[in-house]
Order: structure tokens, then sequence, then C-alpha cells
């Protein structure tokens, strides 16, 4: 505690604590919570993790699993001596062990950690429940991007090459849409200079893979070094220095339908049914009769009925064997759709698929209704290597579709590209007579 100051220890002392005096005493009182976040709304924590010669990078992530609780523990990547270690860092760390090493993955230069999770709403934010464990990501020597499930040394993945530097993070997931997630983010720098990532994400069937390796071409420059952030608006941004010191950043388009209201209900009270028997008195009558109603089942439906509509497509793997008996994915035989608003009754006579590589139709044998919202078109086996042998895009139209209430949806496309499809071999044409005249 502190001292009292001798001045205004004289005035307490006072036999009289007037203002004619001087001897009114005064005093402030500061009260601040008890500290359960990894940063208050008034300071900062600092903490050292290690301190020696030969550390190099680091990465960060902290664990939340409850919404409304803090973080239980924090995990953290590093490079010491050219070595990429890992440390845990239990929060709040009751029994003072500090950062506890786990295990190391080999050689690196460049690492990063994100949580993988699911978005919930709470007190009108969005807050990220994590999974247990943390995906870690690191440069080898050789330049080789590596991802891993923080010990699980089965999903060790490679996801680039020529890389130099990396940066991750967890972004904005549409919890109305499924194909609408942002993923994990792992942005990278190659020594090209350029900037690169891949995502980890939801596709239409509700999987999750890794998506193919895509280029930030806004920047043109060359880079040095990449951070990655998420704004409150559901955006998800690079921050890239370049060779000149100068930054700069880019940004997604809004991630927010359905996110930013939470969700509408809407309550019917149920209908009240009056019957009362008046008793009439008949003059001559044999008998006397009784009359009975039984009320009817009341209900209320709320049918869509706006003709706009919208839908996402994208190629689906089918499980096929090879010639030694073995399974594998095809991608060439499922297309499926994702509509924003119900058709109740959705056929092959309302969709067209056209290869807009040669402007030739795409015959499908059926379409399967998934749900009220997805639906899966199987593609004919005229062409026996299916959407396979398909370059470019491929565009789907609904045309004639009817809403939940009976009227016309406008008119629908959607173009997209199809993914790991693999080409029919042909084989070279061979010599069969060669003659000179």
């Amino acid at each position: 505690m502190r001292n009292v100051d001798p001045v205004l220890s004289n005035k307490l002392n006072s036999q009289y604590q007037t203002k004619a005096n001087n001897a009114q005493p005064k005093m402030s009182v500061a009260i601040a919570r008890a500290r359960n976040t990894v940063s208050d709304s008034s300071y900062w924590v600092v903490e050292t993790i290690r301190q020696k010669t030969g550390l190099g990078d680091v990465s960060v992530a902290p664990r939340r699993q409850k919404v409304t609780g803090p973080p239980n523990r924090i995990y953290e990547i590093h490079v010491n001596d050219g070595v990429v270690g890992t440390s845990i860092r239990e929060y709040p760390d009751k029994f003072k062990d500090g950062w506890v090493d786990q295990f190391d993955v080999g050689a690196g230069s460049s690492v990063a950690i994100a949580f993988d999770g699911e978005w919930e709403r709470y007190r009108n934010l969005w807050r990220l429940v994590a999974h247990e464990k943390p995906w870690i990501f690191w440069v080898d020597n050789t330049g080789v991007l590596w991802a891993q499930l923080w010990d699980d040394t089965g999903t060790k993945q490679q996801l680039a090459t020529g890389v130099v530097y990396c940066r991750a993070i967890r972004a904005w997931k549409n919890l109305n849409m499924a194909d609408k997630d942002q993923g994990i983010v792992v942005g990278y720098i190659k020594s090209d200079g350029k900037v690169y990532y891949r995502n980890y994400c939801q596709l239409l069937d509700l999987s999750y893979t890794w998506e193919p390796e895509r280029q930030v071409a806004e920047f043109t420059g060359t880079a040095l070094s990449l951070n990655l952030f998420i704004t409150n608006d559901y955006r998800m941004g690079f921050v890239v220095e370049d060779s000149f010191n100068d930054i700069y950043w880019y940004i997604t388009d809004r991630n927010w339908a359905g996110m930013a209201i939470a969700a509408e209900s809407v309550t019917v009270a149920p209908a009240e049914l009056k019957v009362e028997l008046i008793p009439i008195d008949y003059i001559g009558a044999y008998t006397q009769e009784t009359i009975s109603a039984v009320p009817a089942e009341l209900g209320v439906t709320l049918l869509y009925a706006d003709t706009d509509n919208d839908f996402m497509a994208l190629n689906a793997p089918k499980t096929m064997l090879d010639e030694f008996n073995e399974p594998y994915d095809d991608w060439g035989w499922f297309i499926d759709l994702t509509i924003d608003h119900p058709i109740p009754s959705l056929t092959l006579a309302n969709v067209t698929v056209t290869n807009l590589d040669n402007s030739t139709v795409i015959q499908m044998t059926s379409i399967e209704k998934v749900d009220d919202l997805n639906y899966r078109l199987h593609v004919s086996d005229v062409v026996e290597s299916g959407l396979n042998n398909v370059y470019g895009d491929i565009q789907v139209d609904i045309t004639g579709a009817i809403n939940p209430a009976g009227y016309t949806y406008i008119n629908m496309t959607h173009t997209f590209t199809p993914i790991n499809l693999i080409p029919t071999f042909i084989p070279l044409p061979e010599v069969e007579v060669i003659f000179n005249e």
C-alpha cells in the first residue's frame, strides 16, 4: 500500500474538517475488474514467452471453447535455432507452469497458427468457439509450406512450394449459406515476391477441403512481409509490406448475408373457437334434438411469394472403383445446386447445363432433391468421361421454376469453373503406312 502524503495526513488529523481551515480532505478511488482476458479494455498484458539467442519467427493463438467465457489455453509455434517447435500455456496459469514445450516438427524458417471453430452469436456479437486443437503451418528449409492439425501427423500435408513467409487466420463463415465460408486462410509469400493464399473451408456438400492455390493479383510489387486480419463488418483482409517499405492492404467483399441481423421468428397464437348452444323449445315435437359442433383444425402457412431467387453450382465427387477395385473420387459426374429460396418442384425440364467452351449442352440423366434448398444433378454417361474433358466454365440455367406461393421465379443463371477434373488420356495416333508418290 502507498503511504499517506504528509500534507493530507495533517488535514486528516485536524480537529475540524471544514473548508474554512482548508482541512476538507478528498480522495479518488479507482476500481478495476479482475483480469480474465488476454487483453482488457484499459490495458494490454505483456508477457515474455522465452528469451535467448537464436530465436526466429513466432505465432500465438488463444483457444476459447465457451461463447460466454474467456480463453482457457494459449497455443504457440516458434522457430528456435532453425527448428520449429510448439508450446502451450494454461489460461489462467493457476499453477504458474508458464509456457510448456510440446513437440518439434523439424527445420524451418517461418510459422503460423490458427484455430478452426464455429461462429456463435453472444450479446449481438459473433464469437469464434474454437475446436480442441489448432492448425499449425511452417515453411521448411526447402521452401515447402506444410499444414498439420497440431500433433496429429496423419493430417500433415504440403500446401505450396517456393515459400519464404507465411501467416494464417480463421476468417468469416456465413452460417446461413453453406458455400459462403472463407475458412482458415493461409497467406504466404513466394520467392518471386508475389502473395498467394489457400483456404480450408466448407463445400456445398458440407465437407471440408483445402481449395487450390490463388494469387492476390491486385498486389503487383515485391512483398517482404505479410499479415492477415478480419473486420467487424464480415470481411477478411491482407496487409502487405513491399520492398520499398510501403504498406498495402486488400479486403474481401462482405460475407454477411443473414449474419448482421439476428434471426427473426414469427409466432402465431392458437385461434379460439367458441360454440354456444341455445335451448330451443319445440311444440308438438316427439323428441328433443341436440346439435354437436367439432371445431376444425386451424393453421397459418407463410409461403415465400417473391419471384427473385438465386443459386450456386459446383461439381462434386462421386466414389468410383479403379481397375484394381480401389475406390477413388471422380469429380465429373455430379453438379450440386444450392438455392437461396425453396423450389417445391424442380425437374430436369427447368435446368439447362452448357459447356461455354464449345456452347454445347451437357446432358443430365436425373435430378436428386437433397432437401428444400439443395439438389444434385447426375451427368449422363453418354460421354464416358462425364465432365472430365470440359475446358473452361460451365453455365447452369434454371427457367420456369415455381415458388411455394405458385408464382414463377425470374430466370436464374450461374457460371462456375469445375474443379478436380482429370481429362481422359487420348493416345497419339499410330502410323499404319508410309508411302511416297
